[in-house]
């Protein structure tokens, strides 16, 4: 690869974009990166496969998401419009991603490919007729992953849109050809509204977060023993050139120091070590995997605010070109990037030693892609790379999660995707109050937002995004369930909203049903006291406690469970022999409390001790 001048590529690129229109002496600097501040050509226009610049993408991303292979392409002259087309995408004001420019070629060769097998050898020979026709194949198309079902709009859209880039990139080359759809355009073609749903992404069950996250911390407990056992390894200097010899002063040495489970379940757990620091970082940040991947030593740092200690980890987001972005977390995801640290550390070693080798031999893309991983916590060998050091890539980070789950026994298809959505979902329920789990590492999201994000503006502004509108899912859902004509109400709220579930007049006023939830679940402060949800969003004339009195509390049946075993418990503590008058008096009201809150809710009282008595008869 040769080393450049910025006026050279400059030079290049406007004698190259001049000599386009006319499809002659298409030849030269197609795109370069840089290593070490020195400019080199990563590929030439008449190259068969173009190289997207490393810097444009993720740093765990692997080196064939960023090649352009035009020999994909079949028909010479087609091939020939497709590098006209992509070299006027890269080259645009536009600054896209190496995945957006790849998703531009890859619905580019599905486009020339179809020409090509329609027996059209250039775009000059498109009209309106063959684009129509082109729609007709889109829309029969299947999705490859879902055998039988037709494209998702977006994607129809996708492909249709690179028809359209094609027309606009070429009116001013020998191949130009008609507007595709003179009367329509690939958004309505597609049917695609042009609105991202959101995806539907599943929340971790309760039970499967428990069980990773209660490993993950027994494994962080146990680091610093682990990472002495593999430093004390690594001093250990081998007496034979055997490797049965070797492996044997290993895993007598480990014995010695109390370790007697053999090398091999050493660096299993060191792995598992690795992959329940990811577990812990994803599900107390909120973090994106790729973000994840990029963090790197001593990217973090904490700060007292009113007594209170608050920690902030650093990376760089590549989702939405934010560059360095901040994530409020609690200690205990900065005990897992140290742990991270320290594990990395040999490969780090390794990796400063193959980026000295590879500056004295001058292959400056080797320098760029190990520069790029440099200092990032995620390091791993490719041992189909001859045990190169790079980044654990997204596909990489999922396989090693799921197996960590899957030696746990746990049958959900885990993700790390997941985490996101999960963490959304655990600052809504502690802001709510009713977080059964992971309380104490939630305890910072008890301030205002507005509070927390001002701290660092810094911080990933989309996870607040996402946290709100998953806090008006839940608020919306409560309401909407209290509206529901059969919802058992009790508390002193619930009489009020039976009046208004019978006001039709009012629910006329809506377009529909979710337009009511939404408007008056707006107007609703909401948060749990445990034993009822508390409207009172003033903290003044707050009952104390006796939610089924006040004028601000509603119990729905997802209480009825805490009110039956209160009510069971009461019922117990009757039959004490030796309760003195004061006991006596405390039992009866809580008694008569439950007994008032569960006929709200529709419970059976005398059925309900009829059971209790049956149980103690058993």
């Amino acid at each position: 690869m040769s080393e450049n001048t910025g006026a050279e590529v400059l030079a290049d690129r406007e004698r190259l974009l001049r000599a386009l229109p006319r499809g002659e002496g298409l030849h030269g600097i197609i795109t370069t990166d840089r290593a070490d501040k020195v400019l080199y050509v990563l590929s030439r226009y008449e190259d068969p496969t173009w190289l997207l610049p490393k810097s444009n993408s993720p740093n765990s991303a692997p080196d064939c998401t960023r090649k352009l292979d035009f020999t994909r392409i079949t028909g010479e002259q087609l091939r020939s419009e497709a590098k006209m087309v992509l070299a006027r995408i890269i080259w645009g004001e536009d600054s896209l991603s190496n995945s957006s420019i790849r998703g531009a070629f890859n619905n580019s060769v599905s486009w020339l490919n179809w020409l090509h097998e329609q027996g059209i050898s250039s775009q000059a020979q498109v009209t309106p007729l063959v684009a129509s026709l082109y729609v007709q194949y889109v829309h029969r198309l299947t999705s490859p992953n879902k055998p039988g079902k037709a494209l998702a709009s977006i994607t129809k859209h996708q492909r249709l849109s690179a028809v359209e880039r094609c027309w606009q990139l070429l009116r001013d080359t020998p191949s130009a050809f008609d507007h595709p759809w003179p009367e329509s355009s690939a958004m309505l073609l597609s049917g695609h509204s042009g609105r991202l749903r959101r995806a539907k992404t599943d929340i971790i069950p309760d039970d499967v977060l428990r069980t990773l996250f209660q490993h993950a911390e027994s494994l962080l407990s146990r680091a610093d023993e682990l990472l002495k056992h593999r430093d004390e390894l690594s001093q250990h200097e081998a007496r034979s050139k055997n490797n049965n010899n070797q492996w044997e002063g290993q895993t007598k040495l480990l014995k010695a120091r109390g370790w007697d489970l053999g090398l091999g379940a050493l660096n299993e757990t060191l792995r598992d070590l690795r992959d329940g620091c990811f577990v812990i970082i994803l599900a107390t940040t909120g973090i994106r995997a790729h973000e994840l991947g990029n963090i790197c030593r001593d990217q973090w740092y904490s700060e007292v605010r009113n007594g209170e200690r608050f920690y902030f980890l650093a990376s760089r987001s590549d989702k939405t070109h934010a560059g360095k972005t901040s994530w409020l977390c609690p200690e205990i995801a900065i005990q897992a990037v140290k742990v991270l640290e320290r594990l990395s550390e040999p490969l780090q070693a390794e990796l400063e030693q193959a980026l000295k080798e590879a500056r004295a031999a001058e292959n400056y893309s080797e320098v760029t892609r190990l520069q790029r991983c440099s200092g990032c916590i995620g390091l791993t060998k490719l041992t189909f790379q001859r045990n190169s050091i790079a980044l654990l890539g997204n596909n990489g980070r999922y396989k090693t999660i799921r197996k960590f789950a899957k030696n746990l026994g746990i049958d959900w298809k885990l993700a790390s995707h997941q985490f996101r959505r999960t963490f959304a979902n655990y600052v809504v329920h502690h802001k709510l109050g009713d977080l059964r789990y992971l309380r104490d590492h939630f305890k910072h999201w008890s301030l205002e937002m507005t509070t927390l994000y001002a701290m660092n503006e810094a911080q990933d502004l989309e996870l607040y995004d996402e946290i709100y509108a998953a806090f008006d899912g839940k608020r919306q859902a409560i309401v909407g369930h209290w509206l529901e004509p059969d919802t058992p109400l009790s508390g002193g709220m619930a009489d009020h909203i039976r009046a208004m579930r019978s006001r039709s007049e009012e629910v006329r006023t809506y377009k529909d049903r979710r337009e009511m939830v939404e408007a008056i679940s707006e107007l609703v402060y909401l948060r749990s006291t445990g034993i009822a949800w508390c409207t009172n969003d003033t903290g003044v004339d707050c009952a104390g406690g006796q939610c089924e009195d006040c004028e601000h509390g509603c119990i729905d049946d997802s209480h009825k469970s805490f009110w039956e075993g209160l009510y069971l418990q009461q019922i117990e503590l009757r039959q004490i022999d030796d309760l003195n008058d004061s006991g006596s008096k405390t039992v009866e009201r809580t008694i008569e409390r439950c007994k008032k809150v569960l006929t709200g809710l529709g419970v059976d009282i005398n059925r309900l001790a009829e059971q209790m008595a049956n149980v103690e008869t058993i």
